[in-house]
C-alpha cells in the first residue's frame, strides 16, 4: 500500500521549465524510487508528448488532464480526489512544484514531524530559494551566494547542511498533508477559487484553522530538519491575466470566509500587513454603505 501520494500540476512554458522539472522529477526518483505521482498536465507539451517524457524517471506517475491549463486550485484537486477515490489508503499527499530540488529522506523527515504532533494537519519543510534565502525564517537575508541547481549531487549536500531540528511557524511549498484531515476540509473549493492562480493556498490554510479550532490559534509550521530548494516565483508570475486571476480568487476568498477570515489570515501572517489592511479597507467600505 502507497503511504505518500505527490501531487504535481506540471506546466511548461519553455526550455528552462523543461529544465527545472528535469531537475525537481531525477531528485524526487532518487529521493523516493517509485513514487507514486499524480501529475496533471496543464500544457504545453500533449499527453503523447508528456508520456515520453516521463518514461526516463523511476516514478510511478499517474497523468490527468489534457494539456490546458486549468489553473492552480482545479490542477491540484483533481488530483486529490484522483488520490481519494483510486488511493485510500494514502496516508499522506504532497504538494511539489516543477522548480523543486529534493534532498533524500525529506518525506521522511516530514513524516517525523507528524510522528511528533499527531495533532498536525500539515507541515511544510524549510526551503531554499533561488536568491539564495531560506524561507521562513531569512526572508530577504542571502546566505548563498550561487546555488548550483545544475548539480544534484551538490545541491543535497548544500541542503543538509542548512537544516536544524527546529519547528518555526510559517509557510512555503511544498506541503505535506495529512491525507485524512485534506480530506476532511475539502481541498480548495472551486465554487469560490475561480482564477487560474492566488490566494488558494490562503484558502486551504482558513479551512485549517477553523477545523483545528480557532481557541487553539493553529498557525502552519515549517520543519527545519527538512531544507527543499524551490525556486518560487519561477513560472506563474510570467503567464498572462495574472492580475485577473488573483483577483478572482480574492473575491472568492472573501465571499466563503468574509472579513473574519482576513482577520484570522492577518494572525496567521503576522508579519505581512496585506490581509490585515484588506480587512480594513473592506469594514471602512461596508461601514460608508450602511450609513
Amino acid at each position: 500500500m502507497e503511504t505518500v501520494a505527490h501531487t504535481l500540476p506540471f506546466l511548461i512554458t519553455g526550455k528552462k521549465d523543461l529544465f527545472l522539472a528535469d531537475l525537481c522529477l531525477r531528485s524526487l526518483e532518487q529521493s523516493s524510487p517509485g513514487a507514486l505521482v499524480i501529475l496533471y498536465n496543464q500544457g504545453v507539451l500533449s499527453n503523447g508528448e508528456l508520456k515520453d517524457y516521463l518514461k526516463r524517471y523511476n516514478l510511478q506517475v499517474h497523468l490527468l488532464g489534457q494539456g490546458i491549463n486549468i489553473g492552480i486550485a482545479a490542477g491540484r484537486m483533481a488530483c486529490f480526489n484522483y488520490i481519494w477515490s483510486r488511493y485510500p489508503g494514502v496516508r499522506y499527499i504532497s504538494e511539489i512544484h516543477v522548480d523543486m530540488i529534493f534532498p533524500p529522506g525529506w518525506v521522511e523527515g516530514l513524516i517525523d514531524f507528524f510522528n511528533l504532533y499527531p495533532e498536525e494537519p500539515m507541515v511544510c519543510p524549510g526551503i531554499l530559494t533561488s536568491r539564495g534565502e531560506l524561507h521562513p525564517e531569512g526572508k530577504g537575508k542571502p546566505v548563498v551566494p550561487k546555488i548550483p541547481t545544475h548539480d544534484i549531487e551538490h545541491m543535497h549536500n548544500l541542503l543538509t547542511t542548512l537544516t536544524r531540528e527546529v519547528v518555526l511557524e510559517g509557510f512555503v511549498h511544498p506541503v505535506l498533508h495529512r491525507a485524512e484531515m485534506l480530506l476532511a476540509v475539502g481541498g480548495y473549493d472551486l465554487r469560490f477559487l475561480k482564477g487560474k492562480q492566488g490566494y488558494e493556498d490562503d484558502s486551504l490554510l482558513l479551512g485549517y484553522r477553523y477545523y483545528m479550532g480557532l481557541k487553539y490559534n493553529w498557525k502552519p509550521k515549517c520543519y527545519l530538519k527538512v531544507r527543499v530548494y524551490h525556486a518560487t516565483l519561477a513560472q506563474r508570475p510570467t503567464l498572462a491575466g495574472k492580475e485577473e486571476a488573483m483577483a478572482a480568487n480574492l473575491r472568492g476568498l472573501v465571499y466563503q470566509y468574509g472579513v473574519k477570515g482576513l482577520l484570522e489570515l492577518s494572525e496567521i501572517y503576522r508579519d505581512n500587513p496585506h490581509f490585515k489592511t484588506l480587512a480594513e479597507q473592506l469594514i471602512g467600505e461596508l461601514l460608508f454603505f450602511s450609513n
